[in-house]
């Protein structure tokens, strides 16, 4: 019973350590353009939850090359490499960038390359981030059928924000590097921004999600499998 206890435990810490990262990071990219000293402060504290969430799930990173390498593990791996790549990017260009959360740091040259990496950067993450989230979400326990089809419901709804968002918010000229100085639409309330890269996430954690069960499907292994 305390073993249950305790995986229960570690298991709800994990669900709002991740409902926080997700909420944290919208926020970073909607303040990215428009509120300077939130957008720093933020970044820190996406990074913190970064930290700790690798330390959660330590065990999970330590044995991820360990054992049967199907096409979703590949994915899997593919994507969280990636994904860390593009967070040391950030980290790097934020040293150099930043003048409020670490302005106490010594003035550091480069302005110009790093402001281009961390916007390549940061776009890519965010994409990646939530890439990766719907690679590992699975589908809890107990959950009627009707449940399902409500929540898919929700998601073409969303989804298709999502999509209409992604256009607006001109996101592929950001990943393919073709913005260097990025345009702020200072007239837009902060929180259609928050809510267009909100649809964003929830259209890429869902699109993922579905190949991953695709892809479990083909390999013969139920979905919910690691």
């Amino acid at each position: 019973m305390v073993g249950g206890m305790r995986m229960r435990g570690r298991t709800a810490t994990r669900v709002v350590l991740d409902i926080a990262m997700a909420i944290t990071l919208v926020a970073t990219m909607a303040t990215a353009l428009v509120q300077e000293v939130p957008h720093e402060w933020l970044g820190i504290a996406l990074f913190v939850l970064i930290a700790a969430h690798i330390v959660l799930n330590r065990r999970w990173l330590a044995a991820v090359l360990r054992g049967r390498h199907g096409a979703l593990r590949v994915l899997q791996i593919v994507v969280m490499a990636t994904l860390a790549a593009c967070i040391i990017g950030q980290v790097a260009s934020s040293l150099v960038l930043s003048k409020h959360a670490l302005g106490f740091l010594p003035a550091l040259p480069g302005a110009s390359w790093a402001r281009r990496v961390h916007m390549l950067c940061s776009y890519w993450s965010f994409v990646l981030a939530f890439a990766h989230a719907g690679l590992h979400m699975r589908t809890p326990k107990g959950v009627s059928s009707w449940q399902i089809w409500m929540a898919r419901i929700a998601f073409a709804v969303v989804a298709c924000f999502g999509a209409y968002s992604f256009v607006q918010l001109g996101l592929w000229q950001y990943l393919t590097g073709q913005v260097q100085f990025a345009y702020a639409d200072y007239s837009a309330p902060l929180a259609l921004a928050a809510a267009r890269y909100a649809s964003v996430a929830v259209l890429v954690t869902g699109a993922f999600h579905y190949i991953r069960v695709g892809m479990s499907r083909r390999s013969g292994r139920r979905p919910n499998e690691r």
